[in-house]
């Protein structure tokens, strides 16, 4: 249920997508991933679901480079770490709770999915067209640098330190 209140995705009719086909391209196929939590006790707390766009059905020609997500190396860990202790900060860390995470994907190409059958978020011959981190990054201000695409900065207030942020798939840390 916390698909609902987050920019992961916009809803599209059908009506929608046939009309922007060719803009949309092929539909994506998802399939959804369970898996169970445990407390610390090593019972079971909780069930959670992940839906998976399956890229590989993707019709794009990808290389084997271009099929990863967006990880920072250990330098740029140790970049990030030694930046908050020179600027006095404390790093922390947080996640995207739900994201499309891929280091690189077609700016000029819209990703829609087609979500798994019986998905009850989605009325039928509906489809999500995704929102990517990076995008929601950039819409809050902040820019990846030029040769580490998984670190972000930007001064987002006037006459304050900037915030940096570094990305590991969907987690990340900041100062």
């Amino acid at each position: 249920m916390g698909l609902r209140n987050l920019p992961t995705w916009t809803t599209i009719t059908d009506t929608e997508y046939q009309a922007n086909k060719s803009t949309y391209g092929t539909l994506l196929l998802t399939m959804a991933i369970s898996a169970i939590k445990y407390d610390q006790d090593g019972y079971p707390k909780r069930a959670k679901y992940t839906i998976v766009a399956l890229g590989d059905l993707d019709p794009h020609d990808w290389s084997k480079a271009d099929c990863f997500v967006p990880v920072m190396s250990l330098m740029e860990v140790r970049l990030m770490t030694a930046l908050a202790v020179k600027h006095k900060c404390a790093l922390q860390s947080g996640d995207f709770k739900q994201a499309f995470v891929q280091s690189t994907l077609l700016s000029s190409k819209t990703y829609a999915l087609k979500l798994p059958h019986g998905y009850p978020l989605t009325p039928k011959h509906a489809y999500w067209l995704l929102e990517r981190e990076k995008m929601i990054l950039n819409k809050i201000g902040l820019s990846s640098c030029a040769n580490s695409p998984c670190i972000f900065s930007s001064t987002l207030i006037k006459n304050k330190a900037p915030v940096y942020l570094g990305l590991y798939v969907d987690d990340f840390v900041f100062f």
